[in-house]
């Protein structure tokens, strides 16, 4: 009996390596300004030669705008997240998923030998595989075991259908393309 071959996708087929960071005594309106210009919503922050946290566009809202703190004058190195939290290159998606849902945070720093390489993030993983990523988030809050690749692809989540561009809480992925169930259908 041959044994079956599976293929499993790993971080670094996902990341987002283009790294864009700033420096911890930059204000936070720089960073809001690179976000927006790079069409990001985080960015490394370093400290000297070393990445020392990092801050997303929730941080912005929640920490300075529904504070009304002023921008300009507050530097990242006050509201950034620190530590960052990292994962192996190699490592899993489900890892990556399993890890931010365990740490509550939609990106991980990804390393590889030691060395930051990029970013991942949950949209990363959503855009690749958003049954799969439901499925382990579901399962690992109930601490239930992970899903078969098989129960996974036969799975649906909620979403905008494609097609037909409606909200759906049956959108399953069909040849590449996520359609509701009416739209399966036709």
């Amino acid at each position: 009996m041959k044994k079956e071959e599976t293929f499993e996708l790993r971080v670094r087929d996902l990341i987002s390596s283009n790294i864009v960071w700033l420096s911890v005594e930059n204000s936070v309106v720089d960073a809001a300004i690179e976000m927006n210009k790079r069409d990001i919503s985080s960015i490394l922050l370093k400290s000297g030669d070393e990445f020392v946290g990092i801050i997303t566009d929730r941080d912005i809202i929640g920490k300075i705008v529904a504070q009304d703190l002023n921008p300009k004058r507050v530097k990242l190195v006050d509201v950034m997240r620190s530590p960052l939290i990292s994962i192996n290159a190699d490592d899993s998606i489900q890892k990556a998923a399993e890890k931010m849902r365990s740490n509550k945070i939609r990106r991980l720093v990804v390393k590889d030998k030691g060395h930051i390489i990029g970013i991942i993030s949950e949209s990363d993983i959503i855009r690749v595989e958003p049954e799969l990523h439901f499925i382990i988030r579901e399962r690992s809050r109930l601490g239930l075991s992970k899903p078969s690749p098989l129960e996974a692809r036969r799975s649906s989540v909620s979403g905008i259908c494609e097609d037909c561009k409606n909200f759906s809480e049956d959108i399953r992925n069909i040849n590449g393309k996520w359609l509701c169930e009416v739209c399966r259908g036709r």
